[in-house]
């Protein structure tokens, strides 16, 4: 074997575990992410259910479907944010994944405005594509979220971010 092909060689087995490596991250972040939307969002939702109860709205969510979703995206948004914000991730990304759940709360609810959605499958479907709509700015972004997750280094070099 000649030095140009061991090159090669080398080069293919650096490769493979990089790849795997970039899936790993992907995958990790994508989880990190449902799970600070569901382990800080789920007792926000209660809260604010609960809060509206309080004040004479025990049925929000069968009267009001379209402002309930607004209101689920939203508070979805505030712990994944904040989880992301403390990972050190720039601004910039930060509000690119925010986005994504809020605006599905705004398609949502003018699909069920306008009839297109019926208003009692709101819910089902916002709780179902909350974390997949992430999927959107990762994959728009995929370098970034295939690679390190340690974004602390990146932020201290980027700290007008």
């Amino acid at each position: 074997m000649n030095a140009e092909t061991e090159q090669v060689s080398t080069a293919r087995k650096v490769r493979i575990p990089g790849g795997v490596t970039r899936v790993w991250h992907f995958i990790r972040h994508y989880v990190e992410m449902c799970l600070a939307m569901c382990i800080g969002g789920v007792p926000l939702i209660v809260l604010f259910f609960l809060g509206a109860s309080m004040i004479g709205y025990p049925d929000l969510v069968q009267r009001f479907p379209e402002l309930s979703v607004l209101a689920i995206g939203f508070i979805l948004t505030l712990p994944m944010t904040a989880w992301m914000r403390f990972r050190g991730m720039e601004w910039r990304l930060t509000l690119e994944m925010s986005i994504t759940t809020i605006v599905l709360g705004i398609l949502l609810a003018s699909l069920g405005w306008l009839g297109i959605l019926p208003r009692s499958s709101l819910l089902d479907w916002m709780t179902s594509l909350a974390c997949p709509s992430m999927l959107i700015p990762m994959f728009l972004r995929l370098d970034h979220y295939a690679g390190r997750m340690d974004h602390s280094n990146h932020a201290a070099h980027h700290s007008g971010n």
